[in-house]
């Protein structure tokens, strides 16, 4: 992937992030007046937390090979 590909990508990831934490704060609230709601909340965190693992995973990658490279 390209720098500038590797940019979008990031991007878009953080702003799926954002996305995904505006959801996941509405579905807390609405948890305790609905428990059914509790699996939705489950899957969106773990998209969360899947998207935040990317980011830092691929920043870990472009320093380690910033670090070799310069």
């Amino acid at each position: 992937m390209s720098e500038f590909q590797t940019e979008r990508a990031r991007a878009a990831a953080e702003d799926l992030v954002a996305l995904l934490s505006a959801y996941e704060l509405e579905l807390c609230g609405l948890e305790q007046d609905a428990p059914g709601v509790a699996s939705l909340r489950e899957a969106v965190g773990a998209a969360l937390a899947q998207v935040s693992f990317w980011i830092s995973d691929r920043d870990a990658e472009l320093r380690r090979i910033t670090r070799t490279t310069h």
